[in-house]
């Protein structure tokens, strides 16, 4: 009876955990990104080679890109879970008065998390160009059954520089023989299968982040942008 009853409490509280808590992947989701990952500043222009199960990723180097096509924008918000912003006492009861302040200026807070950071993205019509040397690894993993893909889209906390979430183009970064040939390589019969095949947009969403934005109660706020209203205060003065 007593094991029943703590096996009750215990499913309880991981479920009222999973419904009022607000984490850093609820804001990836937000910008439409997966999961949050242990990569450093990753941008757009990024390119990485995607392993033939999908599971790992391998970043090989960075597009010469013009700063005018790619978009910055800076991130200051709170987010909220109307649940566990409402209902405090429930977070607090199944964290057992844990903080998690990963990403976060003010850190959390129950149901809810300030996030302070960078949104990148490419713009479609950005000229591309990549060094010599990232056009050989390319080629030498394409022709390895990697796929090769190019970042899109990325999101990277201001206070915690090691995590970023991001997304990938759809199409492959397309390799002509010509390049292989430059390289003193041969395109494999494996890098003409694996060209066909587009890129995995983003990296498979938690459910629980899921769960939660199927309910709606993943709220944002945007803040006043503090660096601004000092630099603003430093003219005053």
């Amino acid at each position: 009876m007593v094991l029943s009853v703590l096996a009750v409490l215990l499913v309880s509280a991981f479920l009222v955990n999973k419904v009022t808590a607000v984490t850093l992947d609820d804001v990836a989701y937000h910008f439409s990104l997966g999961r949050t990952k242990a990569t450093v500043g990753v941008s757009g222009g990024d390119i990485y080679a995607i392993s033939p199960d999908g599971l790992a990723e391998t970043k090989l180097c960075s597009l010469k890109l013009q700063e005018d096509f790619v978009t910055r924008v800076k991130v200051e918000a709170r987010f909220t879970n109307a649940i566990g912003d409402t209902l405090p006492f429930l977070v607090n009861w199944v964290s057992l008065g844990s903080e998690d302040s990963l990403g976060t200026t003010e850190g959390f807070k129950a149901g809810n998390l300030h996030f302070s950071g960078e949104f990148t993205e490419l713009q479609p019509d950005a000229p591309m160009g990549a060094p010599a040397d990232c056009e050989r690894k390319m080629a030498e993993f394409m022709n390895r059954r990697h796929r090769i893909c190019m970042v899109r889209s990325s999101l990277i906390p201001t206070e915690n520089g090691v995590f970023s979430a991001y997304r990938f183009d759809q199409l492959q970064m397309w390799l002509p023989e010509s390049i292989f040939e430059m390289n003193g390589l041969v395109k494999s019969d494996a890098a003409h299968e694996v060209q066909t095949q587009s890129c995995p947009l983003s990296s498979a969403v938690p459910w629980d982040v899921a769960f939660r934005k199927s309910l709606r109660v993943i709220n944002m706020e945007n803040l006043p942008d503090e660096d601004a209203e000092e630099k603003g205060t430093d003219k005053e003065v």
